[in-house]
């Protein structure tokens, strides 16, 4: 009975330990998660404004107004600067093949879209782990339910009157404390 109570001791605190860290790592997804959308939100935004410059400087150009379209273009950021020079190369006023607009794909990557990808990515990893340490977390408690149940059978083996009885609960007793060690050996620490 003295293993028992150790192992529902040992189980106990183990479940507690597995849940801690199940926790931390939901909590560590939950932040990616926030951060990942975050960046997608800003980035968009981001898009959003630099649509707007190239809509200026486009509207510009075809008012004939060059003066005014290269104000706008040359205050282009850095990324819509790379995918509106890609997409002049392309000679899009007299070529019918060229893209539509420099917001293609592949020209222009919306800011932020890596590390929103990264955070994305990351996140998934934390609540994979959680799920993981969660899942071992409740095997520990079933164990502990097991011990428990032994410590219950253990003691009540020896209040029973007929012999028979009494030596079939302390063998069940018995055989789901061996039960429950093997299970308990199995887990991680």
């Amino acid at each position: 009975m003295a293993l028992a109570t150790l192992s529902t001791a040992w189980c106990g605190y183990q479940s507690a330990a597995w849940t801690r860290q199940s926790n931390r790592l939901m909590n560590e997804f939950n932040t990616l998660e926030r951060r990942a959308a975050l960046l997608t939100m800003q980035g968009t935004q981001q898009a959003t404004i630099h649509a707007g410059m190239f809509m200026q400087a486009l509207a510009a150009h075809q008012a004939g107004n060059d003066k005014l379209a290269n104000f706008y273009v040359e205050r282009f950021p850095p990324e819509l600067r790379k995918a509106y020079d890609a997409w002049m190369a392309q000679k899009p006023f007299e070529n019918p093949n060229a893209d539509p607009h420099p917001f293609v794909p592949k020209l222009y990557v919306t800011p932020g879209t890596r590390e929103a990808n990264e955070a994305t990515t990351k996140a998934a990893d934390s609540q994979q782990e959680a799920r993981k340490a969660g899942n071992i977390s409740g095997q520990y408690l079933a164990n502990t339910v097991l011990f428990a149940t032994v410590l219950f059978f253990a003691s009540a083996s020896g209040k029973f009157e007929q012999r028979r009885v009494r030596v079939v609960a302390f063998a069940f007793a018995v055989a789901v404390f061996l039960f429950a060690v093997v299970r308990t050996a199995m887990l991680p620490r």
